[in-house]
Order: C-alpha cells, then sequence, then structure tokens
C-alpha cells in the first residue's frame, strides 16, 4: 500500500519520478520481499506437505509444485504489463490479494499442529466448512 501510495503521487503523470521516492521503493521494495519471504512465501510449500493425507500426499505435492512454478511465472511475465496498465494499482491488487488469502487461511484452513497424518481425513471431515465438500471415511470404504 505503501508503494502504491508512492507511485500514485508521481507516477504515470507525464513527469519524471523524483530521485527522492527513489530510496523509500526500494526499501518498502525489499521490506515486502523479506516479509513474504519469512511469511506468505513458504507456506506455499508448507501447508500442503501438511494437509494432504498420506494416500494422497505425492500426488497433491506433485501438482502444488506445478501450479506454484506456473503461477510463479506467468506473475512474472505478467507484472510489467500489469505495471504499465494498472499503474499503481497493481500494488493495490496485490494488497487486496494478501486480505484475501488471510481471510482464507483464518477461516478455513483448520489447525494441523499435533495433527498426526494419519489423521488428516477425520481433520477435513470434521470442519465446519469443508465437511459438506469431503468424503466421510465410512462413504469411501463403501463399495460402488
Amino acid at each position: 500500500v505503501v508503494i502504491a501510495t508512492l507511485l500514485g503521487l508521481k507516477f504515470g503523470h507525464n513527469e519524471p519520478l523524483p530521485k527522492s521516492y527513489g530510496l523509500p521503493l526500494v526499501i518498502m521494495t525489499c521490506l515486502f520481499v523479506a516479509a513474504y519471504g519469512w511469511s506468505w512465501g513458504p507456506l506455499g510449500w508448507l501447508v500442503p506437505s501438511e494437509i494432504f493425507p498420506l494416500e494422497t500426499r505425492s500426488a497433491g505435492q506433485s501438482i502444488v509444485v506445478c501450479v506454484n512454478l506456473f503461477f510463479t511465472a506467468a506473475i512474472a511475465q505478467c507484472f510489467l504489463a500489469s505495471l504499465c496498465h494498472l499503474k499503481y494499482g497493481v500494488f493495490l491488487l496485490f494488497a487486496c490479494l494478501i486480505i484475501i488469502m488471510s481471510l482464507f487461511i483464518f477461516f478455513l484452513l483448520p489447525e494441523t499442529k499435533q495433527v498426526p497424518i494419519e489423521e488428516m481425513s477425520a481433520l477435513w471431515e470434521n470442519h465446519w466448512f469443508w465437511k459438506r465438500i469431503v468424503l466421510s471415511s465410512d462413504t469411501k470404504k463403501q463399495p460402488v
């Protein structure tokens, strides 16, 4: 949001960006990268390794890696075009996405602390939201 504010004040008004804006922009970019690397960045690798049941863990983790690498490449390829079209709004978009991700994690991701891998299925079956989507163990064992 700070980067968006700084860029919104001067960027894209057919005048050069003042040099006094350069240092705060670099510092805020470095702080964002550091904070993301210590918070959200690793979660894309850590959370899937904890939430998949043992039976589907390798397949699930493989899909997560492919999707993660695809979207990383897509964002890297689209960032400059987005910056040209959305200008400072691209940083507001990222801020909104972080808020959405935080709300998703807070409300929809169950706590996995001290839950054995073998009990992951039960965790999803008993969650207030996901129990409507996940089949119960009893349903899975019945012949079709």
